[in-house]
């Protein structure tokens, strides 16, 4: 019994470690929280490029314009929130940030720039300044 109690808090540990700050959960209906997430993004500057208020999708993207350890300036961040009504009168706010690299093709000032994905960004620092900036906001 004891091999299986600690077996599960190992899995649980790393479940737990893989996205920990990736999901929010909040009191406020499902339809208030996605409201407030499309108000606090559109006052924090972020560009709103797709809303599906049925089933709660919100994608935005921000473009890097300094170098720091999150990016390097001319990178893209995109931003997928997914607002999920829960029991009670809650919600669910899951956030996913990908980033596109900003690369130069060729060599010289030819100034061909493309994009390249880089998938989902892993940092839980990015994504706890998101929150920051977000969830005072909301509540």
């Amino acid at each position: 019994m004891l091999i299986f109690t600690l077996s599960m808090l190992f899995w649980i540990n790393v479940a737990t470690a893989q996205d920990p700050e990736r999901i929010k959960t909040i009191t406020l209906s499902a339809d208030s929280a996605y409201t407030k997430v499309v108000q606090a993004l559109q006052e924090s500057g972020y560009y709103i490029a797709q809303l599906d208020r049925s089933s709660g999708f919100i994608k935005t993207s921000v473009s890097l314009k300094s170098k720091s350890i999150f990016g390097r300036d001319g990178d893209k961040r995109i931003f997928n929130f997914l607002v999920v009504p829960l029991p009670d009168r809650r919600s669910k706010i899951i956030l996913n940030i990908f980033l596109f690299e900003r690369l130069q093709a060729g060599s010289g000032n030819s100034g061909n720039y493309y994009y390249d994905d880089k998938g989902l960004v892993q940092d839980d620092k990015i994504y706890q300044q998101i929150w920051n900036k977000i969830l005072p906001l909301i509540q």
